[in-house]
């Protein structure tokens, strides 16, 4: 027999996605801030995808400024700095400096992109739906590129390990493939 969840632990049925880590703001005064609450909606031209963000957020801020963003991949080399960026506000200190992640310009769009990642999706926000404590950002991907060692049209988790956030200061790592026959 299953045992209940309670509801406000059943989001973690569905979680842990990929974390990963949203620039925002310029190049002269640039944010990060750690989201595992994206999912891609549309695959094909454009691809969407929806990230859930808090009114409270500093990131948030920025992002409305000039409604872009950067989603960076980070591995499992980039734990600590992922973890350290998703527990602070940038509002009074600067997140990349005090992380020791490199900001650097995008092709694209005003946020940079973090050149420790493994990957970056360039994108500008098409649509905002308000909700209650937080709002969901539709995201049109208008520039995206990979670490080619580690991606071959999918992630190659035997190289590459994405981070699954599961709570606390704990998280999954995607370590393999398994084929269905």
């Amino acid at each position: 027999m299953k045992k209940q969840v309670p509801l406000n632990k059943a989001k973690w049925l569905v979680e842990p996605g990929c974390v990963v880590l949203v620039t925002s703001g310029m190049m002269e005064k640039p944010n990060v801030m750690t989201f595992s609450w994206q999912t891609p909606v549309n695959s094909s031209d454009p691809c969407l995808i929806v990230l859930a963000i808090s009114h409270a957020r500093y990131s948030y801020e920025l992002i409305k400024q000039n409604r872009q963003l950067v989603i960076n991949i980070p591995g499992e080399e980039l734990l600590e700095q992922t973890h350290y960026v998703g527990g602070v506000s940038g509002r009074n200190i600067d997140k990349f400096k005090k992380s020791g992640l490199t900001p650097m310009p995008a092709k694209m769009v005003q946020p940079p992109l973090i050149k420790e990642c493994a990957a970056h999706l360039e994108c500008k926000v098409v649509k905002t739906f308000k909700m209650e404590t937080h709002d969901l950002l539709v995201c049109e991907v208008l520039h995206a590129e990979a670490e080619p060692e580690f991606f071959d049209d999918r992630w190659i988790p035997e190289k590459f390990h994405t981070l699954h956030y599961l709570g606390g200061n704990k998280y999954g790592l995607l370590q393999r493939t398994v084929e269905a026959k």
